[in-house]
């Protein structure tokens, strides 16, 4: 019960006779008499102005990042008497919609309409609707809360999911010729064409180029159905924030782009995302729904501020998957502890599958090494300790047969794109 402007105004007439009351006690008689109206007038109220109502809340429960979609709320007053409410609702991430003020009689039922968006993915509950309705004598304002079940699934936005379509697509179109043109087998033939410079002699068709009188080559298929599976660390270096979005975050993107090339290339995709524990896994799937199926998967998983476990990731694996595969290992490693346990989830992935570990770098780090921001010498020399040592644990990763990507996260979607090409074009799978 929220006092109105009303109450207070007549709560200030006893309180002026209980002043004058200090000069005359002649006073304290009306103060009393007026005190004993007020809390009668009071109770009254209160015991007139029962409010009750029954809310709904509608939205679609699937958005997108940015996205504008309309909710409605639908609110009947179960009670007898008309009511003047206010409406404001809680919606998740965003300013709250602007009070509504609705006048209802008894089982009338009122519509609340706004328009909201959210500019996170992720799983979003809202908050309660809280209503107030004026009482009978407008001594004071009943508010009254009500929490529907309401929960909205925000996905990436096609149009992203497209721009990273249409960012692969010109990735690989500016690849080298040779990664392009993507051969395969010479058991695989494909087709005949013209010679280009690159193509080994012994491709070249002779009957072919006897007939023609021209240079012919044969052209063989790439091989397809094959797994390409994401193995992203979700752990505490994956929350450091670059460019203001999480590493993890630009690894994710990075990977559900790659994933749209590999799926229209015809092969099959699949993820999994992990810290201590495995928080999200999509098995190895092709097809147009795949890509999709992976966005579902992973829409609301973020890094968290625990410790990897890559050796648990990679059990989790091994039990899932016994194809080999290509695992694209995304994480960002500075410590030397988790450098050996990298080390040690390479070669036990060798054994079975072909790992291409890429490593995230931190465009800060870079720049505190290069003296690019003024922290000191002390600063300076630390950051260029970390990042030789960094250089070492690459090195050793290659060593032990891994494919090495270190890259900044901004280039790191065109550097997977064309690392990917390159595998397949050498059949390293």
């Amino acid at each position: 019960m929220i006092p109105t402007g009303r109450l207070v105004a007549l709560a200030a007439v006893p309180l002026l006779l209980g002043v004058a009351a200090i000069g005359s006690a002649s006073w304290i008689a009306p103060m009393i008499a007026v005190d004993l109206v007020l809390l009668s007038l009071v109770g009254l109220d209160a015991a007139l102005s029962r409010a009750e109502f029954q809310i709904e809340r509608r939205c679609a429960s699937v958005q997108s990042v940015g996205r504008p979609f309309d909710v409605v709320i639908e609110i009947q007053n179960v009670g007898r008497r008309s009511l003047e409410a206010q409406v404001v609702d809680a919606p998740p991430q965003g300013p709250r919609p602007e009070p509504a003020r609705l006048r209802l009689s008894s089982g009338e039922t009122g519509t609340v309409r706004y328009e909201h968006r959210v500019e996170r993915r992720g799983a979003h509950r809202f908050g309660p609707v809280t209503v107030r309705a004026r009482s009978r004598l407008g001594f004071f304002e009943l508010q009254l809360r009500s929490t529907p079940s309401t929960e909205v699934r925000v996905y990436p936005t096609f149009r992203q999911l497209r721009s990273w379509g249409l960012l692969a697509r010109e990735g690989e179109r500016q690849a080298p010729v040779r990664v392009r043109r993507r051969p395969g087998g010479e058991s695989e033939f494909e087709r005949l064409r013209p010679y280009v410079r690159g193509d080994s002699y012994r491709h070249v068709d002779w009957k072919a180029t006897a007939r023609r009188r021209g240079l012919v080559t044969r052209e063989f298929g790439q091989e397809v159905n094959q797994n390409v599976i994401f193995l992203i660390d979700a752990g505490r270096m994956m929350s450091a924030e670059v460019q203001g979005r999480p590493l993890f975050d630009h690894a994710l993107d990075a990977a559900l782009g790659l994933g749209q090339v590999a799926l229209r290339h015809g092969d099959r995709v699949g993820l999994v995302l992990y810290d201590d524990q495995i928080r999200a896994w999509s098995p190895p799937s092709g097809g147009a729904r795949a890509g999709f199926s992976l966005v579902r998967t992973s829409y609301d998983v973020f890094a968290s501020t625990r410790e990897p476990d890559h050796a648990r990731a990679l059990r989790w694996l091994g039990q899932k998957v016994r194809r080999r595969s290509l695992v694209i290992l995304l994480t960002s490693v500075i410590d030397e502890a988790n450098a050996q346990a990298m080390e040690r989830v390479v070669t036990a992935l060798g054994r079975r599958h072909l790992p291409l570990c890429v490593w995230l770098r931190d465009p800060g780090l870079q720049a505190l090494a290069e003296r690019q921001v003024d922290e000191g010498l002390y600063v300076a020399g630390a950051a260029a300790e970390l990042l030789e040592e960094r250089a070492r644990n690459l090195d050793r990763a290659s060593r032990r047969g891994a494919l090495v990507l270190d890259v900044s996260p901004d280039r790191l979607t065109a550097g997977l794109l064309t690392r990917y090409l390159e595998i397949k074009a050498r059949r390293l799978l």
